[in-house]
């Protein structure tokens, strides 16, 4: 909503000093004025009027003494009349209520007095009863900018994280800030300077109404894709992506126009019009985008680019906010994903903020204050939003709701790598909060808990055995030990062996309910080793290092509040279903199938620059996974993964990618797996030739 500035004056005459009125709009909450009189000519005034009709709800009004402003307030309810008021306090009938922003104090008048030198005013300029600023003047300015400072001082007072939290952020944006390379630091600033000269190249022609549908939308490679990133879409979608993130919309239809593959018939979303004609096109795009368009860029406020943004009914947001971004680079966190968003501000601000723009307005405030980021430095602006975003995706790891986390889907999906990849920054480079190994089929209860195990051979040649701990155990002891940090038992192949005996009895303490809070008896269990142990230390107290707690003389054993349990496993191997229900509940199942998106970002020609072709390349990976799933029945389980198709970057000589590259990436990577899948459904007989289509069906894109 378009909020009105305005400002007041409490009453008529000198009945009311500025802490009275401060009084009156702590106390009653409310502005107002006599509900009706008549101005110097004997005519009935229009302030009355103005108070009860024109002022809406979200509006911003500075109460005034004079010229001298006293506070500044947010209309929040309609006006009514108060019959009963007190005539040398409250005096007025006509009301409304109000929310206090804020009080004129001594920061505020060092803001009055800049804009006031700006302006090369004295005063503000405050007439009247009830005035509503509608041309830019100091007043306006100083109201708007007031606003802006009332703003900011709440939404720092609703930082919800506690100081611990704060420093162990902090801690972790200055590792990420030092382990980055100077060398990236710069290329960083090199290409974002690079893509504002190239945005403001088509600034300058939405601004002079001279971008075309052409500009718009169109094909790479066309001859009229003449423009920085060959079109504006592919622009801010693709081009920006490398220092300013990812901003796609879901699909390229959200663009609401879109040039079909035959380069001649236009998709037109609103209209739903598959196949419509360049003349349709041109219309929906000059009579429903270019003005919007034109609008954003117009803007100059942060604050005003976010309504325009939340106020359009364009699909295609995160596009507009792309395009906000890239004016206000310092305003916003280059980051578009709806989820992480909300995951981000739930994380920082206790709030009442509701549209995902403002949001990210924010975080990128708060984040900014509290990491003392330097807004001036570019290369910081793109790194803090980097840091965000792998903040908020190591945080989801697992979490105290979801302690326990299995990863699961077809090979190559990045399971391993994205989880290992965060530890080291969700633990703070502490490498001691994290344990990382692989089950396999010989792992065993003696290998994860405790069990007697042979150590050396004695004097006269006898095996020697004895009991120690399995690496799980250890872990609980160890993090039961700094119940303030967060630990993090990491299990790759978790499938491979038989969880139901490698657990044995702590199978129950994995669940939230049910973890020990490090303190008292709850929650604990005596395992079939507590008894030797017990026996152990009466006879040695160096052996109380095995025991998790002794409790009341009984060695006992339990999962401490402070350890997350993550497993990765490929359901190829062995499917979710093949697990002990017991086991199932306990987990959070997360599936990671294959991200065309990853494929579409990291796969480049010489490790740098994108693949002319990698859209094209993309539909190619898309339609060989679909014809494995779909048409050979086998499912998403036996779909390849991301990590596959990047190989491409090994394989391909020239920017653009070749059906012989195909071949060779099919034939080197693919097939031979491929091949083993089918051979567990298929005849022998008939392998050849399914594996020969799907070639066929990865290549045919690329004509």
């Amino acid at each position: 909503m378009n909020k009105n500035y305005w400002h007041i004056q409490l009453h008529p005459d000198d009945k009311l000093d500025a802490d009275t009125i401060k009084s009156i709009l702590t106390t009653k909450q409310v502005i107002g004025m006599g509900n009706s009189w008549s101005d110097k000519n004997g005519n009935p005034a229009n302030d009355p009027k103005q108070f009860r009709e024109v002022i809406e709800i979200g509006d911003v009004v500075m109460v005034r003494d004079g010229s001298t402003p006293v506070a500044l307030v947010k209309v929040i309810g309609d006006a009514y009349v108060e019959p009963s008021v007190d005539e040398n306090f409250d005096w007025f009938t006509l009301r409304r209520k109000i929310e206090v922003l804020g009080f004129f104090y001594r920061e505020e008048k060092q803001l009055l007095d800049a804009i006031l030198k700006n302006h090369r005013s004295e005063r503000i300029q405050a007439q009247g009863t009830l005035t509503r600023c509608s041309s830019i003047n100091a007043t306006k300015d100083f109201i708007v900018e007031w606003n802006k400072m009332a703003d900011y001082k709440k939404l720092m007072e609703n930082i919800k994280l506690s100081d611990e939290r704060k420093k162990q952020i902090q801690e972790l944006w200055n590792k990420y800030k030092t382990e980055t390379k100077e060398e990236e630091k710069t290329a960083d600033i090199r290409e974002i300077e690079n893509l504002i000269a190239q945005w403001n190249k088509y600034k300058d022609k939405i601004k002079n109404d001279t971008l075309t549908l052409d500009d718009y939308t169109n094909r790479l490679g066309s001859a009229t894709a003449r423009m920085p990133g060959g079109y504006l879409c592919n622009f801010l979608e693709r081009t920006t992506r490398t220092v300013l993130g990812s901003s796609k919309p879901g699909s390229a239809f959200g663009f609401e126009v879109k040039l079909n593959d035959d380069n001649t018939t236009y998709y037109i979303l609103k209209q739903n019009k598959q196949n419509a004609k360049r003349e349709e096109a041109e219309t929906y795009f000059n009579e429903n985008i270019k003005a919007l368009l034109n609008s954003i860029v117009s803007k100059t406020d942060p604050l005003e680019k976010i309504r325009l943004v939340e106020e359009t009914t364009y699909s295609a947001k995160q596009i507009l906010m792309k395009m906000a971004v890239l004016d206000n680079l310092s305003d916003f966190l280059y980051i578009y994903s709806n989820e992480s968003i909300e995951e981000l501000y739930n994380d920082f601000i206790d709030g009442d903020a509701e549209d995902i723009f403002t949001k990210n307005h924010q975080v990128c405030l708060v984040a900014k204050e509290l990491l003392s980021v330097n807004e001036q430095d570019k290369s910081e602006l793109i790194l803090l939003s980097r840091f965000l975003w792998k903040y908020v995706n190591a945080k989801t790891i697992a979490d105290a709701d979801s302690p326990n986390v299995i990863m699961y889907g077809p090979p190559g999906t990045g399971k391993t790598y994205s989880v290992v990849n965060r530890l080291d920054f969700v633990s703070q480079g502490d490498s001691s909060r994290y344990e990382v190994l692989q089950f396999h089929p010989s792992f065993t209860y003696e290998d994860f808990i405790e069990g007697i195990k042979p150590k050396g051979v004695s004097k006269d040649g006898n095996i020697r055995f004895e009991l120690v701990n399995g690496v799980f155990k250890n872990f609980c002891i160890k993090a039961k030990k700094r119940p303030d940090k967060s630990f993090y038992f990491v299990v790759d192949e978790i499938n491979r062996a038989n969880l139901s005996s490698v657990f044995g009895e702590t199978l129950s303490l994995l669940e939230r309910d049910y973890r020990h809070d490090g303190k008292g008896s709850k929650n604990l269990i005596k395992t079939q080793y507590s008894a030797l142990i017990e026996d152990l230390i009466r006879e040695d107290d160096k052996y109380q290092s095995l025991a998790y707690i002794i409790d009341n003389g009984e060695v006992k054993f339990g999962v401490p509040k402070n350890v997350f349990f993550i497993g990765m496993m490929n359901d190829v191997d062995k499917s979710i279903d093949a697990f002990d229900l017991a086991l199932r509940r306990r987990f959070k199942w997360i599936r990671k199938d294959c991200d065309y998106e990853v494929v579409e970002e990291e796969t480049r020609f010489k490790r740098k620059e994108e693949f002319s072709n990698i859209g094209e390349y993309i539909k190619a990976c898309e339609k060989l996974n679909n014809y494995i799933s779909s048409d050979l029945g086998l499912g998403k389980s036996y779909e390849f993964g991301h990590s596959f198709f990047m190989k491409m970057s090994d394989i391909a000589k020239r920017k653009e990618i070749t059906q012989p590259n195909m071949e060779t990436l099919f034939n080197l990577y693919l097939r031979p797996t491929l091949k083993e899948y089918l051979r567990a459904v298929f005849a022998e007989s008939e392998l050849d030739n399914n594996l020969n289509e799907a070639l066929n069906r990865f290549k045919e894109t690329l004509k």
